[in-house]
């Protein structure tokens, strides 16, 4: 029996038919698929101010430079998500706070989020772990009257909604990853979305070395003549990805759907099992569950027994915080603690079969030891 993989990239029919036509077409850098899929993705997420990148990363320093993060500045975050999420703080020249997480959520707790503002405060950068919105109002409030930018990092959470509002239009600044496993993949991309066309506009120049193409004036000698006042990057998303984004858009409804359907029977045959504690879903939100994520006993035994059955299972990431680059482990984050010794993720994709998520349901009933 083949094993059950806890992810799969899902590229259709339609992406590659796209690609091939943009490769014939001679023009494969950042030009009209690239602006379709901005447009397209904007419509979806009901919010026009759409930057697609080429990644999530990109998205998440671009988010911080546009919010006015600088040199000195702090940025509390979470250390239960990637690296990325901290070496874009870092890159933007601010210091990461870390503060505790929620153990049923692993998202970021807002009273702890509260209680580690300063002076220095600049920005507040949520994950959506798995791709269940924060609470995003109460972090919001946090941040309220205190110039205090709130951003996003929706990397996992594409489709989800919060409060009726999808995700990219609920937070000033969100950030998405089409990475290769994500719901929806470029094989290597991102977007940012923001909330005006001015700072839509400063997004689009710094993605491309800090030029701003709109005011280029023509040259006889062949390149524009360019006046950059700003430092910038070659974050730009190019019509090859892009081209990809728009053929794996058509089925992103099918595939959240088929992942909701999986997500659910494991919530409703998983329960009750020793050893075993689901995690909190609210009903005034709805995960892009790109994760299912549990709580269990004896992790290690778990998922070396799960490998035995053909089943892989996997913490996906661990606190980053151990990392010297982010200054060691904290011994203040007493939830974050307990998440990291028993959190766990079992298969989640739309090519799971019905037969194989009860083979992964068997495999968790059968216990371990």
């Amino acid at each position: 029996m083949a094993k059950i993989s806890m992810f799969k990239p899902y590229i259709n029919e339609k992406a590659i038919e796209r690609v091939v036509q943009t490769l014939r077409s001679g023009w494969v850098g950042e030009g009209p698929a690239v602006k379709e899929f901005e447009r397209q993705m904007g419509d979806r997420l009901g919010n026009a101010q759409a930057v697609a990148v080429n990644s999530g990363t990109s998205a998440l320093h671009l988010a911080l430079l546009v919010a006015g993060v600088r040199p000195g500045d702090e940025v509390i975050t979470t250390a239960q998500t990637m690296l990325a999420s901290t070496q874009a703080i870092l890159a933007a020249g601010a210091t990461p706070v870390y503060a505790d997480i929620q153990y049923l959520t692993g998202n970021l707790d807002p009273a702890s989020v509260a209680a580690r503002v300063t002076g220095k405060t600049r920005a507040i950068l949520g994950v959506d772990w798995g791709g269940y919105p924060c609470d995003w109002d109460e972090i919001q409030a946090v941040a309220k009257n205190r110039s205090i930018a709130v951003i996003e990092d929706a990397a996992h959470a594409i489709g989800a909604s919060y409060k009726g509002r999808p995700v990219g239009s609920v937070c000033r600044y969100t950030c998405f990853s089409f990475q290769a496993i994500k719901h929806l993949t470029t094989v290597d991309g991102g977007m940012l979305t923001v909330s005006t066309p001015e700072e839509r506009r400063r997004a689009v120049q710094l993605r491309w070395f800090g030029l701003d193409r709109d005011l280029r004036q023509p040259s006889v000698l062949g390149e524009p003549i360019w006046n950059v006042k700003e430092l910038g990057f070659k974050y730009h998303m190019n019509d090859v990805a892009a081209s990809i984004g728009l053929g794996n858009l058509e089925d992103l409804d099918a595939n959240l759907r088929r992942r909701r359907e999986i997500a659910a029977r494991y919530r409703k045959e998983l329960s009750g099992i020793v050893g075993v504690t689901l995690w909190e879903r609210r009903d005034d939100r709805e995960s892009a569950d790109w994760l299912f994520s549990i709580h269990v006993e004896r992790r290690e035994a778990f998922c070396r027994t799960m490998a035995g059955r053909d089943v892989e299972a996997s913490v996906v990431h661990l606190r980053i915080d151990r990392n010297d680059l982010c200054g060691g482990e904290r011994r203040d984050l007493p939830e974050l603690t307990r998440f990291t010794e028993t959190h766990v993720s079992l298969p989640l994709h739309p090519f799971l079969t019905d037969d194989d998520v009860s083979t992964v349901i068997a495999a968790v009933e059968k216990g371990w030891s």
